[in-house]
């Protein structure tokens, strides 16, 4: 009997006393509906637990039992349902595509759209810069390294020769 709900008990409880589900309907105000509900131990579908607290002790009364068994059954039941629920509620979900799991092909486009532009402008980048230092005018004569590197050789030219009076070199 320990897996016995509070409507078993209530229907084994009329059934003893030979009563129909509309006998206890005309006797509690309690439409029959509602009670059947009651007896098949469901909750879905019946009203708020408030409502059902006192149907089932209308009904308890009407067959003669006393309502504390149904009520602490009731309660198990309702309690039982609300830990499930909550249990579910609190269970994470994972979206598939923010897990990495499956590739949404929305994003699958843009990311390669985006690569290729990056890629092409990174080419552009290195096109820009490579002209720029192809194409550069040459220094005009007398700028730059070449002067010195004229001088610089004519010094060695001279060591080289002999002369060995120091030079001032212009610059």
């Amino acid at each position: 009997m320990d897996d016995e709900h509070f409507g078993s008990c209530l229907r084994r409880a009329r059934e003893d006393r030979a009563l129909t589900l509309g006998d206890v309907s005309a006797s509690t105000k309690v439409p029959r509906s509602a009670l059947e509900r009651l007896e098949s131990g469901k909750l879905a579908g019946l009203p708020a637990p408030v409502f059902v607290r006192g149907f089932i002790r209308s009904y308890a009364r009407a067959v003669g039992l006393v309502e504390t068994r149904p009520l602490s059954l009731f309660d198990r039941a309702l309690n039982a349902e609300n830990e499930a629920e909550r249990v579910k509620s609190v269970s994470p979900v994972v979206d598939p595509v923010l897990a990495g799991g499956i590739p949404d092909e929305d994003d699958t486009g843009r990311r390669r759209g985006l690569g290729l532009a990056v890629f092409v402008l990174i080419l552009v980048l290195i096109a820009t810069i490579t002209l720029s230092l192809l194409l550069r005018r040459p220094p005009q004569s007398g700028e730059g390294l070449s002067w010195r590197r004229s001088t610089a050789t004519g010094a060695i030219a001279q060591v080289a020769a002999g002369d060995s009076s120091p030079r001032r070199l212009p610059g």
